[in-house]
């Protein structure tokens, strides 16, 4: 999956909830199929493309995904 500015754009336009229900299958895909390591490489690579506002908002959607299991 490539990331750009645009789907970044188009993540940000969803609530905070639609984002944690879209990362957490996400997450369930990735570990059933064995390639959650390249989750956590599209996060490394996004990051620098986020203002700080954006961080924060991913930086509190994955810890609420944390705090779920």
């Amino acid at each position: 999956m490539e990331f750009n500015q645009k789907i970044i754009e188009r993540l940000s336009k969803h609530s905070d909830k639609e984002l944690i229900e879209l990362f957490t299958e996400q997450i369930k895909l990735k570990k059933q199929n064995g390639t959650l390591g390249d989750l956590e490489k599209l996060i490394k690579i996004i990051s620098p493309m986020l203002n700080e506002d954006q961080r924060t908002r991913l930086a509190k959607i994955i810890q609420t995904i944390k705090n779920q299991k």
